[in-house]
């Protein structure tokens, strides 16, 4: 399993043994305006609706059936079936509420998040027969987000050991600063590991959210060798990657996007 850009819709697409596509969207080829330009895929950054549907038609060849959630950054994961295909796709009103997580076995949807920062995991099968997606920012890995998605596809049939997960672009640890707090309440989800290293003072620290959620996702039984990290910045590279932290919260979204 590996990652790699792909240069005709410049995505950043996960490779697996299986069937199952799984992508995250860049900035580039869409129609909004700064400083959401250009493939905002987000309807709740104050972008033209209008734009974010053209921006999601360019990303999801399928986008009839693309299914979003209305993230909160908890650790929810609802499963999802056709009945559902279309909620969210054309606007933010008909979304999944309460959820950063989605998961499926149906080939008649696809699933997507939006993402600024916050971390993209992906999940399927080694048979490519069912398949999920989280938002994963410090509260929703601190809660959990990535085993509420283990559980709920464990629930249909597929334990965590024959999971294939890609981890996506994300703020790195060489940009994500957080406070003591944060800092807390990480080393006590992961109790002797410490994905953490020394910030400005002793109140803060930088965070590596790949890591962490590498770590809570073997506890859990997923293979080492069955976990694909892209270690992409998305504050470091504004050309390629919309950054809350970055743009201080006046940024667009990426979108992280995976179906049968």
């Amino acid at each position: 399993m590996q990652w790699h850009l792909d240069p005709g819709t410049t995505n950043w697409v996960w490779d697996t043994p299986t069937p199952v596509s799984a992508w995250v969207t860049t900035r580039s080829g869409g129609v909004s305006y700064p400083p959401l330009d250009s493939r905002n895929i987000s309807f709740n950054v104050g972008d033209l609706a209008s734009a974010v549907i053209e921006n999601r038609r360019r990303s999801v060849p399928r986008l009839d059936q693309l299914i979003m959630a209305q993230q909160v950054h908890k650790a929810e994961t609802v499963w999802v079936g056709p009945q559902d295909a279309g909620r969210g796709a054309l606007d933010a009103s008909s979304a999944i509420l309460g959820a950063d997580g989605l998961a499926t076995d149906s080939e008649a949807v696809v699933l997507g998040m939006g993402f600024a920062d916050c971390v993209p995991i992906f999940f399927t099968d080694v048979t490519g027969s069912a398949i999920g997606i989280v938002h994963a920012g410090w509260r929703g890995t601190v809660s959990g987000v990535q085993l509420g998605a283990l559980e709920s596809l464990q629930q249909h049939g597929w334990g965590p050991e024959e999971m294939l997960v890609g981890i996506g672009p994300a703020i790195g640890p060489c940009c994500y600063e957080v406070d003591v707090q944060v800092a807390e309440k990480v080393r006590l989800v992961l109790g002797g590991s410490d994905p953490l290293s020394a910030g400005r003072d002793s109140h803060h620290f930088y965070l590596d959210l790949w890591e962490t959620n590498r770590l809570m996702l073997e506890r859990a039984g997923v293979p080492s060798s069955q976990i694909a990290i892209l270690r992409r910045c998305t504050a470091c590279h504004p050309e390629e990657f919309f950054s809350h932290r970055r743009d201080r919260g006046r940024s667009g979204r990426m979108g992280g996007f995976i179906c049968r």
